[in-house]
């Protein structure tokens, strides 16, 4: 049976001081990351495709996780919760959301790329056409 205290409070408060730095600093890099994705999808036109908009999506829930979900994810972990019930209830919620928005986009992605690979067009003399057909080897007669 599990108890019911904190599984951090064997640690030492250096050790969690040093955890909740590195996981801000994760939290901190995840956000700057998605957030130049973002940037560069609003600046650079020539990448707002339809197969790019389920990597902005993607950034988007990200960058997400990374402002609220990690943040709030921190004390929850590291320390006791001293939010209260609708903060944690907020937390859950979006976290819940932002992950599943994630593993979603993902799926879509993937999905998008193996559609893109198997439904390929292919044109006349390309090295695939059926109507550029070569000998593999020159045997005479």
């Amino acid at each position: 049976m599990m108890s019911a205290t904190n599984s951090t409070s064997i640690l030492s408060l250096s050790a969690c001081v040093t955890l909740a730095f590195l996981m801000s600093l994760l939290a901190f890099a995840i956000v700057l990351g998605n957030a130049v994705v973002i940037l560069a999808f609003v600046v650079d036109k020539n990448l707002r495709h339809r197969s790019n908009y389920f990597f902005l999506n993607l950034a988007i829930s990200d960058f997400f996780v990374g402002m609220i979900s990690i943040p709030l994810y921190i004390p929850y972990k590291m320390f006791d919760w001293k939010f209260g019930t609708k903060i944690c209830a907020f937390w859950l919620i979006i976290d819940y959301l932002l992950c599943t928005a994630s593993v979603y986009n993902i799926v879509l992605i993937s999905y998008d790329r193996y559609q893109s690979v198997s439904n390929a067009p292919h044109t006349v003399g390309s090295p695939r056409s059926p109507c550029r057909e070569e000998p593999v080897a020159d045997i005479p007669d």
